[in-house]
C-alpha cells in the first residue's frame, strides 16, 4: 500500500517503519503524503492497539527531509506546520506509540523522538540537528523537545548545527529517551514493551494519553479540568465496570475496542 513506509499489524502490534535506507529514511515528498496516511489507519485500525516506530537499516533513525525532493509546503493557506503532519501527535493519534530509534535522529527526524510516548535507542543512536548549517530555521522539532528536555540541551542542538551530537548515553542522562538497549536488542525491547502495553484497556491508554499530552499545551487547572472530565467519560463506559470485575473475579479483562470520540 505504501511506496516509502511498512505497515504490518500482528498480535495487537503495529510496525510502522520508515523504509528508505538509501536515503538514510529521509522524508521526501511521497512519505510526506503517506505519513498521515499511516497514522490514520493505524488509529482507524481496531486490531492494533499500540505501534512501534522505527527505520529501515542500521546506519539511520530519521534524517529529516530529504534535500533531493523536499515535502510540500507550498500551500498559502496553512502554515507550515500543518502541512507537515508527519507524528502521531500531529495526527491526533491518541493510541500508544513506542519509538525505536536505530541510528541517527537528525533535523525534522527529531520531532518523531519529540512526539513519540515512549522512546528507546540503540547504543549507537545519535541525535543532532543541521537546520542552521544549510541555512534553514531549526523551529519545530526544538520547540516540541523544550517540553521533553532542558532548554540548554536544546538550544545547544539547535545552535550549534550539527556540532552538537547527542549520544544515546547523553540522551538517556537528559531524557531525551527513556532506555538504551544493544542494536541488536532494540526491536525485541520495543516489542516487549509494547506487549505489557497491550494487555490494558484501549480506551483508557487513549485517555491518558490525552489528558497528558494536553496538560503540556494548558494552565494546570485547565489541565485538570480536562483531565477529571475525561476520567468522568471513561467512568460512564464499559472499561471502567469490566477493569473492576476481571480484578474481583481473577480473571484477564475483556476490553472494549479503541474508537474515536
Amino acid at each position: 500500500m505504501f511506496e516509502t513506509l511498512d505497515y504490518s499489524v500482528e498480535n495487537g502490534i503495529a510496525r510502522i517503519v520508515l523504509n528508505r535506507p538509501d536515503r538514510h529514511n529521509a522524508i521526501n515528498s511521497v512519505m510526506s503524503r503517506e505519513l498521515p496516511m499511516a497514522w490514520r489507519r493505524f488509529s482507524a485500525d481496531p486490531s492494533a492497539i499500540v505501534a512501534i516506530l522505527s527505520g529501515a537499516g542500521s546506519k539511520a533513525f530519521c534524517t529529516g527531509a530529504d534535500i533531493a525532493d523536499l515535502p510540500q509546503v507550498d500551500d498559502p493557506d496553512l502554515s507550515v506546520k500543518d502541512q507537515l503532519k508527519w507524528t502521531p501527535r500531529q495526527n491526533q493519534v491518541w493510541k500508544p506509540v513506542i519509538c525505536a530509534v536505530n541510528g541517527m535522529a537528525v533535523g525534522g527526524g527529531l520531532h518523531f523522538v519529540a512526539d513519540s510516548d515512549i522512546v528507546i535507542a540503540s547504543e549507537s543512536a545519535s541525535f543532532f540537528d543541521t537546520h542552521v548549517r544549510v541555512g534553514l530555521v531549526a523551529g519545530l522539532e526544538p520547540v516540541a523537545l523544550t517540553r521533553k528536555i532542558p532548554f540548554e540541551a536544546v538550544m545547544r542542538m539547535a545552535l550549534m548545527g550539527g556540532g552538537e551530537r547527542i549520544d544515546a548515553a547523553q540522551a538517556l542522562r537528559i531524557g531525551l529517551i527513556s532506555e538504551r538497549v544493544a542494536p541488536q536488542d532494540l526491536m525485541a525491547r520495543a516489542q516487549a514493551i509494547a506487549g505489557i502495553i497491550k494487555q490494558n484497556s484501549p480506551m483508557a491508554m487513549a485517555r491518558t494519553k490525552q489528558a497528558i499530552w494536553r496538560s503540556l499545551e494548558a494552565p494546570l487547572e485547565v489541565a485538570l479540568d480536562h483531565a477529571s472530565a475525561l476520567i468522568s467519560e471513561h467512568n460512564a463506559g464499559p472499561d471502567f465496570a469490566e477493569g473492576q470485575a476481571a480484578f474481583l473475579e481473577r480473571r484477564a479483562p475483556r476490553w472494549s475496542p479503541y474508537h474515536e470520540g
